[in-house]
């Protein structure tokens, strides 16, 4: 029987997420021994444990929040499929504000990722910003007990860690953009490996595919930017992408639509449209 491992990050939601997936393809692929793998040590831009793990063959597939993974892959890898997307706006957790531009001066802010924290410096009052990364309990805690004022988490993280009912109010990405690939797991393997390939295919979700590959294409093409893309795709199968880059105290943004199929070439296109916006705010 062959076998395949399936290497994830550490963490709860890591964790959880990675048993679905190994329940979902062991009820496709009965004839494949399935088993997971926890992966320690946190991704940086130089080096992902998962990445590393299906490099050096210790892993067939590895399976990542489609946020957190690098924009580029190394060489030899590539991403096989994408899930069915959960919603991908970031979410507002306070127990009185309603909206960011009604933020009580010098807010504490708890953010999800320090990605999170230009775009809110450069639209709304913060005070403070504090990154609490995916320990949403935690985070939950103190805002309770007042240590911060609100949160801006992912709103598919909340979903879930069966945290939905804390949600007050959903961003549209226009006043604070999610992240490329926002509530999506990927999962990626190497290139010449067909079977994981196969079996990772399983899961793909097409739609979901589409629009993060113009959200990743979009950030490869900004290598080094504090940036936020979404992307939907019509029953016609149009893909509207929006970009935003948070520079120099103000946000950027910029769309563009084409055919879904196109995707890729739809991403580079608006990070080309955003960088000569930036060569002219850096000009002028």
């Amino acid at each position: 029987m062959a076998r395949i491992l399936l290497g994830h990050r550490d963490g709860a939601l890591a964790i959880r997420l990675a048993r679905t997936v190994l329940s979902d393809l062991t009820a496709e692929w009965p004839d494949v021994q399935l088993a997971l793998r926890t992966l320690s040590g946190a991704p940086t831009d130089d080096a992902d444990p998962v990445l590393q793990a299906l490099t050096d063959g210790k892993i067939g597939l590895g399976v990542v929040a489609c946020e957190g993974l690098r924009a580029v892959l190394p060489e030899g890898v590539t991403l096989v499929a994408v899930t069915k997307r959960v919603e991908p706006r970031l979410a507002l957790v306070s127990k009185s504000t309603l909206s960011l531009d009604a933020l009580p001066e010098g807010a504490r802010v708890g953010v999800g990722a320090s990605r999170d924290v230009p775009f809110l410096r450069s639209g709304f009052a913060v005070g403070e910003t504090e990154i609490v990364g995916s320990d949403v309990d935690g985070a939950l805690g103190r805002l309770a007990i007042g240590e911060l004022d609100l949160l801006v988490l992912p709103a598919s993280t909340l979903i879930m860690m069966e945290r939905r009912d804390h949600i007050r109010v959903l961003l549209e990405p226009e006043a604070l953009p999610p992240a490329p690939g926002q509530g999506c797991l990927a999962l990626v393997a190497r290139s010449d490996d067909d079977l994981a390939g196969e079996v990772g295919y399983t899961l793909q979700h097409r739609h979901s595919y589409d629009r993060v590959r113009a959200e990743r294409a979009f950030a490869a093409g900004l290598p080094g930017q504090a940036l936020g893309a979404l992307a939907t795709v019509s029953d016609e199968g149009e893909l509207t992408l929006f970009g935003a880059v948070a520079a120099e105290h103000t946000t950027l943004q910029a769309f563009v639509s084409g055919e879904a199929r196109e995707a890729e070439e739809l991403g580079s296109e608006l990070a080309r449209d955003v960088a000569k916006q930036l060569s002219a705010l850096a000009s002028g």
